[in-house]
């Protein structure tokens, strides 16, 4: 700030010593001023003395004339006397004159060459003044340029190496940045599969420790059950055996009792039998304590297998609990993992607050540079540049709300066009106007067709003999953004670059001043030349989806067009007001890019037809002030076009049904045609000149309205059937479909159409593709007949016969006559015949 302060003073000092060398030159030139009045003086006096001497010849001339005739009158009858009189006079004279004449030439030349001397030397005093003190003042001002420029250079290269370091700085710093964020992600991404994987282990754990839990629970119930089942089996089995034991001990009893009872027996005998009883009891009881029963041994066969199977389960669990201490001790590491990742991301944390807080000082040093760099003054400089009018006070005449009749104008143009060298079709022409008049519609018109025939021509004209202020604009193969199309900030200037189409768009939004030459009352045209040498998508897009939503505003409420001016700055809204047109050429070639649906919808496309005779032109005409139409007022316009339909549902429902009919056709390949189709046709037949001209439920308006009918099947329906398969069923059933509607026509009046139709089914490689306008060469195309319209009226017709009733070259007249004493239907089955064997290539003879 100290240095800004400091370099200000200084060109404050400088300033005052350049003021006060300029007050030194100017009284220097007032001195020189006063030198030249003093010999302006001068050659007044000698033209003074120069006057006199004439003067005082004139004088003697005058005597002399006088003596002449004294003499002739005195002495009429002395001849020679009057002779040598004469003699004498013609000598004084000549003596008198060649006296005068040196006499004015010395003075003269000594004035002159006074006069010369005088100047020489006051010139060389004023050169030599001059130059010394022009050299003075240009050296002074070269060192204190070469000090201020040293002044910039240094602030320059302190400025760029405080740049580059800040460059340097940042570079570094969006490196730690990305390496931060890098490691940041990983150690995010690490933590999560650490998360999830822990989660998954211990969810793992837990759902196989309660399996455990839920089996050893099982196995232990169902191993208690059993040896309960068992002990309770065993405890029977003994109670069993204890009450065979009480029973045979009973018996033993009562043995012995009977024994005594039996007194009467050898109790040898008794003995034998008892110690066999006992011998027997023993054994039994042996054979019962080491041979089980059957029941038993399978009991112990099945608890021995279950106790295999529970080993075998328990071997198991301890493998499964191995690994869970495996997985255990691998959670236990990656846990520590985590810790150790935790503490580096917590120093890397700390080291990228460090970072950022040195990015924010870098950031708030760099705002502060920036401030001083950028002038608040800045944001109305850049408006500014945008604002400086593309045309200025000389090319543009402020035009004036004056009645003018759309009819007479449009003529006008054409004939101009004529004048010029250039033919355009009445029907193109009318086409452009009107799609240019239904913008709410469709913002673009694209003229289409063979590169020479006139598609850039016909705006350059079209606004210059009508009076609407025109821009061209050449679309270029690297447009991919709309700030191609308009203007960028040029940061190593640090100034805005503002195209030449951003100040016209600028400028038609500015009302008319004396200080600035505005057009917001004017209409303006911009043409948008090969726009489809690039993608239209990329570079206006934005223009096509705000310019759609004028539609449904009135006024002055237009959507605006934002425009960069720089980082950090709002941008400059641009107005895009309904007095600027818009339109573009496309050329059909290897070169270009095709048209997308979006800017087909909004677009209307006018195909030039392919010219059928090569014209001559053998001047070029210039295009200037005189041959310019006056300029169109905005309001004039407007005042042509026609913002809703004034048809009734008489004279549209036959053009709805025909393209409702045409959709259901198209259902047929998967197309449609939407509701903004239909209303922008009939918007368009509604603007259509010969349509407002024409009286209403008049023959000439169903002809207009029929035409303009036929140029939206051209414009907007036929684009929209590009890519359809011209075979199998879609062929069949849909473009078979469209093309017998269209020979149909509505009401009695066929579309000459079939010839393009064909053509864009054959030439579209399999596939529709509509190029050609070959219905415009032919003449009376899309109109009725006047031997129709006769036929409708009742009366006869006097059409001329068509060209195929006059192939043959020998009587024509006899042939034109024969065909004008037809009645209007035998009129029209002969021209119905010939047309039928043109498309069938038969060859019928027709007595004329």
């Amino acid at each position: 700030m100290e240095q800004s302060a400091t370099s200000h003073e200084d060109l404050q000092g400088i300033a005052a010593e350049l003021q006060a060398r300029a007050t030194a030159l100017t009284r220097r030139e007032d001195e020189l001023a006063r030198q030249e009045r003093v010999l302006a003086d001068g050659e007044q006096r000698l033209v003074t003395e120069r006057q006199a001497l004439e003067q005082q010849k004139a004088d003697l001339l005058t005597r002399e004339q006088a003596l002449i005739a004294a003499e002739q009158k005195r002495d009429a009858g002395f001849a020679d006397a009057r002779a040598a009189l004469y003699a004498e006079l013609r000598d004084k004279r000549a003596g008198t004159e060649s006296a005068i004449a040196q006499n004015r030439e010395q003075k003269l030349s000594a004035i002159e060459h006074e006069i010369a001397s005088l100047r020489a030397k006051r010139l060389e005093d004023i050169a030599n003044a001059e130059n010394s003190e022009r050299e003075r003042i240009r050296a002074g001002i070269a060192k204190e340029r070469e000090a201020w420029t040293r002044q910039q250079d240094d602030a320059r290269k302190l400025l760029d190496a405080e740049y580059a370091e800040l460059g340097k700085q940042k570079g570094a710093l969006s490196a730690l940045q990305g390496q931060i964020q890098e490691r940041a992600v990983e150690l995010e991404q690490a933590e999560r599969e650490l998360e999830r994987k822990e989660q998954r282990l211990e969810q793992r754990w837990q759902r196989r420790s309660e399996q455990l839990d839920d089996e050893l629970d099982d196995r232990l119930d169902e191993a208690r059950r059993s040896l309960a089942s068992q002990k309770q089996a065993l405890t029977e089995e003994n109670i069993r055996l204890r009450d065979s034991l009480a029973v045979q001990t009973g018996l033993l009893g009562a043995f012995e009792q009977l024994k005594r009872q039996l007194g009467g027996k050898d109790p040898a005998e008794i003995l034998r039998d008892l110690n066999s009883h006992t011998d027997e009891l023993k054994r039994l009881r042996e054979e019962l304590a080491t041979r089980p029963t059957e029941e038993t041994r399978a009991r112990n066969q099945a608890l021995e297998l279950e106790a295999r199977n529970h080993k075998a389960r328990a071997e198991e669990l301890a493998r499964n609990l191995a690994s869970n201490e495996a997985a255990m001790a691998e959670v236990g590491d990656l846990r520590r993992k985590n810790a150790e990742l935790q503490a580096d991301k917590q120093s890397l944390a700390q080291k990228a607050s460090i970072f950022e807080g040195a990015a924010n000082e870098a950031q708030t040093e760099l705002e502060r540079l920036r401030r001083a760099y950028e002038r608040p003054a800045e944001v109305e400089k850049r408006h500014k540049e945008i604002e400086i009018p593309r045309l200025g006070v000389d090319k543009v005449v402020r035009p004036h709300d004056t009645l003018t009749d759309e009819t007479v104008w449009l003529k006008r143009i054409g004939d101009e066009c004529d004048k010029y060298g250039l033919h355009f079709n009445s029907r193109i022409l009318k086409a452009f106007h009107t799609s240019l008049k239904t913008a709410e519609w469709s913002p673009l018109t694209v003229l289409a067709g063979v590169s020479g025939t006139g598609k850039s021509e016909l705006p350059r004209l079209y606004s210059h003999f009508g009076g609407i202020y025109y821009e061209p604009l050449s679309v270029q193969p690297n447009w991919d953004a709309q700030e191609s199309m308009l203007g960028f900030f040029n940061s190593i200037d640090n100034k805005f670059d503002a195209q030449p189409v951003l100040r016209f768009l600028a400028q038609s939004q500015q009302p008319w001043s004396d200080e600035y030459p505005g057009l917001s009352d004017a209409v303006c045209l911009v043409l948008l030349d090969e726009l489809n040498l690039a993608h239209p998508e990329l570079y206006f897009a934005e223009f096509l989806s705000k310019l759609e939503l004028r539609r449904g505003r009135k006024g002055a409420d237009v959507p605006c067009l934002p425009v960069k001016i720089g980082a950090g700055l709002p941008p400059y809204e641009l107005p895009l007001g309904r007095n600027v047109l818009w339109a573009g050429t496309m050329n059909q070639d290897e070169t270009t890019k095709s048209l997308s649906d979006k800017v087909i919808d909004r677009s209307i496309i006018i195909n030039f037809p392919r010219p059928t005779e090569l014209k001559r032109r053998l001047e070029l005409t210039p295009l200037d002030h005189k041959n310019r139409g006056p300029a169109l007022h905005k309001q004039s316009w407007f005042k042509w076009v026609v913002q809703g339909s004034d048809f009734s549902d008489q004279e549209i429902e036959p053009f709805k049904k025909f393209v409702e009919k045409m959709n259901a056709a198209l259902a047929v390949s998967g197309r449609a045609l939407g509701h903004r189709v239909w209303q922008s046709i009939e918007y368009y037949m509604a603007n259509y000149p010969d349509v407002r001209a024409a009286k209403k439920e008049s023959e000439e308006r169903k002809r207009a309205m029929h035409t303009a009918f036929e140029d939206q099947l051209v414009q907007k329906v036929m684009p929209k059937l590009r890519g359809i398969d011209t075979r199998g069923k879609s062929k069949t059933e849909c473009l078979d479909s469209i093309r017998a509607q269209i020979v149909a026509g509505i009401g009695g009046r066929r579309f000459n159409l079939d010839e393009d139709f064909d053509l864009a089914c054959e030439l579209g490689y399999g596939q529709f593709m509509w190029q050609s306008a070959n219905y415009l060469n032919e003449p009376g195309a899309a109109s009725p007949t006047p031997a129709t319209e006769a036929a409708a009226n009742g009366q006869p017709g006097h059409e001329e016969p068509p060209a195929s009733f006059m192939k043959s070259e020998r009587d024509q007249d006899k042939r034109r006559r024969a065909w004008r004493a037809k009645t209007p239907e035998q009129q029209n089955k002969l021209r119905r015949d010939l047309e039928e064997n043109e498309r069938t290539g038969r060859i019928v003879a027709h007595d004329a």
